[in-house]
């Protein structure tokens, strides 16, 4: 009932207890009890509407006004409300929690007249009369803390129950399939008339014995020959709810009380849970879902990833056992990688933040691979199997099969999710068939002992990392981890070759999708096959047929160190096998150019390259090893040597017979002649490799970078040089968009080499600063050592345009080793003045590379006339030799700046009349990019000339 306050503040009478609002007091049998004024506050509000749902804005507005409130506060104030009270003591109920909606006080109120204490306590006396004994309404035991990011799913629960009569709650051992049903049975109080009753399953032993478990919990006598018989008639009309905990080792008896009780008694339903769903007649499953962690794949920050389940309960639990420990910005990232390591079980979180105050948080990260040694210190109070995770699966793994055994520790091979078929091949010999791998595997799945996922294309399976870590030690022991090891790596090698077709027909992210989820495997099968127990010849195998996905999925760091463990391996191989040799010879000129820190000589590599590929009578070998040399020598920065090697491609190919081919040599030419300057030559050769009708086959050679991505750089920044400045922006943000739903090599070369040179060169240093940081963030998420280097460079661009001094590389070879390599060293003396080196200059006057060659010498002109007054004849020449080679290149954005650096020379010595010919005639020729700095520079030098 709705209290109506508006005359004053009568005092509030409900059970045994009198709130007097006036005096801001509470009484239980005329005993002034101590409350928090919040806890007052909240307790006025939701007396006051006793009967009604409140929600938690009303409770906040009306306890915190005007005040930001943590989610957690309103939560902490109702558990010390409940705690006065002693709501839940001997069936008292005086606050429900309604899912998804607010709280609500569920016992009657009287308003009092009287102001006085004692004059209150006899109105509830003539009122009310004596109170009588609570009638015993329910069982359930109390809990001694909140469920975490359960109430979604209490709510769902408590929705279902009242449309299904028999819903199980099935979930693997320790994920809290007790807790969520306890929250279901309290929020369902109020909904039955003769009570909801908790049935513990544990202790039984035999099946039998289950409605004796159901009768002792109702308080009935019953016949252990034949309980049903006084059963019968106190349930026929009962209206009640019947929650059966740990069904799975006594499961029989389980769905066969169900089905009975249902059937004879129209009005009763039942809550169950199991670790594998009853099969009775009726039953609706819900699978608890693992508590909610950050993505790995996505740092998350702190704020955010308090939002998630499994973080919040670590930091609650771990916070009860260590004083000390606090949620930070410093360890975010290690909790989220405990609770993603855990597999968000509750359990399994709860018993490692037992031990944060022994080991620390890092070091409970760092032994968690002991877990079932670390993972010991439950509460006393639970049941023996959840003191431990190893009392826990031990419980499981006693319920299975023998051959559901077998299969258990077999799989605990796969280091991710793995298919029904996937699961035969490699489990499956003389002594178990693939049949009942397959029928082992589903058997497993039903006890919840295996994940199943039916979101992609295909259902796939997966073990919980604390189940695979359980079943590797039964495997380890079993004798049978060799043979398990190499079936799995040899499956790892046939499946990756099985692809490549497969990639050339069908669209990238779905591909990706398919066979991107092997990369753990494909790991572990490395780990195996190179070790002292492997098989060399294997290992070479594999990695050759991985390289195809590792550049789609950019692991290019990684992968560096895998073919170079190949490359020792490959040499000592009996009988010799050069065409592997060849694959990884390849596989090291890709990689040359997008790692840091090369390790072997340029010159030496392409030799043997040149001659595996002579040696092999194989087209399609000889064009990938002149494709690796062409990356490789564009990555060190011969551009002419790229030229010379995209040429030789079409020696070994005639045009119609190899279209990947074709885009092969058509793209590294236009490449080559852009970095030499040649421009106008670059261009159609863009045009061509962009609509070059081949399809998907391009991948074939060059699968890593999309077309749509390398030519739309190369035609924003000639477009650019060309004075086009505005076009070049929006051409380079289409490559950008292009390389976001591709592979992370992409996007990182798209910003790299494209939007970001182009935005620091129109001096739109806001907008590099936004995409400088998202490349560092991107290389960082990706480990690319290589364009981690181009991203610091980048900043140390910024932060010298801001003020902060100059950008000096020195003049000699050994500031070099900071760079990725001549690549970014060119683009850095476009950027800064005070970074062109002795290095760079050289490079430019020797025509080895042209694109930036017009800007080094001009910025060397610069540096020379800041360095020296008397360098003003030097420095001339230098200017007016930078201007004719721009003009030669058609680089006006180029011919701008040279131009610009000579008129203010010649201001300087008096021939202003001469210097504003010359440069208004350049700047005449722009046609757009009146915004940039460097327009707009030279038209203020226009002015001042005039």
């Amino acid at each position: 009932m709705r209290i109506d306050t508006s005359g004053g503040l009568p005092a509030l009478a409900f059970g045994r207890f009198v709130l007097d609002r006036a005096s801001k007091q509470l009484l239980e049998d005329g005993k002034v009890l101590r409350l928090g004024g919040r806890a007052f506050d909240l307790l006025c509000a939701l007396a006051e509407r006793s009967g009604e749902v409140l929600s938690r804005a009303e409770l906040e507005a009306r306890v915190w006004p005007r005040t930001v409130v943590e989610e957690t506060s309103l939560r902490v104030h109702i558990s010390a409300l409940r705690k006065a009270l002693g709501d839940g003591v001997g069936g008292a109920r005086y606050i429900a929690n309604v899912p998804g909606r607010g709280y609500s006080f569920v016992v009657p109120v009287v308003a009092l007249a009287s102001e006085q204490p004692e004059a209150m306590q006899e109105a509830v006396a003539v009122v009310l009369g004596p109170v009588p004994p609570a009638r015993r309404t329910h069982n359930l035991p109390g809990r001694l803390s909140h469920a975490i990011g359960r109430l979604t799913v209490t709510y769902a629960l408590s929705e279902r129950l009242a449309r299904q009569r028999l819903v199980s709650i099935v979930a693997p051992g320790g994920m809290g399939k007790t807790t969520v049903a306890l929250a279901v049975a309290e929020s369902q109080l109020e909904r039955f008339a003769d009570g909801v009753w908790f049935v513990d399953l544990a202790p039984l032993s035999d099946p039998a014995r289950v409605p004796l478990a159901l009768a002792s919990a109702l308080g009935i006598s019953v016949s252990s020959t034949d309980p049903w018989a006084n059963l019968r008639e106190p349930l026929r009309e009962s209206r009640m709810l019947i929650v059966l905990d740990n069904c799975e080792h006594v499961i029989d008896g389980a769905a066969s009380l169900a089905e009975r009780v249902l059937r004879e008694a129209p009005h009763i339903r039942i809550l169950a849970t199991s670790r594998e769903a009853l099969d009775a007649e009726g039953e609706w499953v819900h699978r608890l879902a693992a508590l909610e962690a950050p993505d790995p794949a996505e740092p998350t920050p702190l704020e955010q990833a308090r939002t998630f389940a499994a973080v919040q309960l670590f930091a609650e639990r771990a916070g009860a056992n260590s004083d000390s420990f606090a949620l930070d910005e410093a360890n975010i990232a290690v909790v989220a990688h405990l609770c993603r390591q855990l597999d968000g079980m509750p359990l399994a979180i709860e018993l490692a933040a037992a031990r944060i105050d022994s080991l620390g948080l890092h070091g409970l990260a760092a032994r968690l691979e002991e877990m079932f040694t670390l993972l010991t210190r439950g509460r006393r109070t639970v049941l023996p199997r959840h003191r431990t995770l190893q009392a826990l699966l031990d419980w499981s793994h006693d319920l299975l099969t023998d051959g559901e055994r077998v299969v258990l520790r077999r799989l605990s091979i796969f280091r991710s999710a793995f298919s029904l078929q996937s699961a035969a091949a490699v489990l499956a010999d003389a002594e178990l068939s693939a049949q009942a791998v397959v029928d082992g595997v589903l058997g497993l799945a039903g006890k919840s002992l295996v994940a199943v996922d039916v979101n992609g294309h295909a259902v796939m399976h997966r073990l919980l990392y604390t189940t695979r870590t359980y079943a590797a030690e039964k495997l380890a022991s079993s004798g049978e981890a060799r043979r398990l090891a190499l079936a799995h790596a040899t499956h790892c090698r046939d499946v990756l070759l099985q692809s490549v077709p497969q990639r050339d027909t069908q669209p990238i992210g779905e591909w990706l999708q398919s066979y991107g989820r092997m990369m753990d495997d494909i790991r572990a099968g490395l780990d195996w096959a190179f070790s002292p127990a492997g098989e060399a010849l294997l290992g070479v195998q594999l990695t050759v047929a991985a390289a195809d996905l590792v550049y789609e999925l950019g692991l290019i760091d990684e992968f560096r160190g895998w073919v170079d463990i190949a490359m020792e391996a490959v040499g000592t191989l009996q009988p010799p096998q050069p065409g592997l040799e060849l694959r990884l010879c390849a596989a090291r000129g890709f990689l040359g150019a997008q790692t840091r820190g090369r390790h072997f000589a340029h010159d030496v590599h392409v030799r043997r390259t040149l001659e595996l590929a002579t040696q092999l009578d194989s087209k399609a070998q000889r064009i990938e090893a002149l494709f690796a040399l062409c990356a490789k020598a564009f990555g060190i920065g011969d551009y002419r040597e790229v030229g010379k090697v995209a040429r030789s491609i079409r020696q070994y190919v005639p045009e119609p017979d190899d279209p990947a081919a074709v885009l092969l040599s058509d793209r590294f030419l236009a490449l080559s002649h852009h970095y030499l300057g040649q421009h106008e030559a670059a261009k159609p050769l863009t045009e061509r490799v962009l609509h070059y009708p081949a399809g998907n086959a391009y991948r074939q050679y060059i699968g890593h970078i999309p077309r749509s991505v390398s030519m739309g750089i190369l035609q924003a920044r000639i477009l650019w040089m060309q004075g086009a400045c505005d076009r070049a922006v929006e051409r380079a943000a289409q490559a950008e968009a292009h390389a976001e739903s591709d592979n992370p090599l992409a996007l990182s070369q798209a910003l790299a080499m494209g939007t970001i040179p182009i935005a620091l060169w129109r001096g739109d240093n806001e907008r590099a600063q936004v995409l400088v940081e998202r490349l560092r963030r991107h290389a960082e998420r990706h480990s690319q050592a290589y364009w981690q280097s181009w991203a610091r460079s980048f900043e140390k661009v910024l932060t010298v345009r801001a003020g902060g001094g100059n950008l000096r590389l020195g003049m000699e070879l050994g500031p070099m080793e900071s760079l990725s390599g001549m690549g970014e060293l060119d683009m850095l003396g476009t950027l800064v003045e005070s970074s062109v080196s002795s290095i760079g200059v050289e490079r430019a006057d020797s025509g080895v590379v042209g694109w930036c060659a017009p800007e080094i010498l001009r910025a060397h002109a610069e540096n020379r006339l800041r360095g020296a007054p008397d360098q003003a004849v030097a420095a001339e020449k230098e200017l007016t030799r930078s201007l004719a080679m721009a003009r030669a290149q058609n680089a006006l954005s180029w011919e701008l700046r040279s131009a610009t650096s000579l008129a203010r020379l010649w201001q300087e010595q008096g021939r202003r009349q001469r210097a504003y010919g010359m440069l208004s005639e350049v700047y005449q020729r722009f046609e757009e990019g009146h915004a940039t700095a460097d327009v707009s520079a030279a038209r203020e030098l226009i002015a001042e000339l005039g």
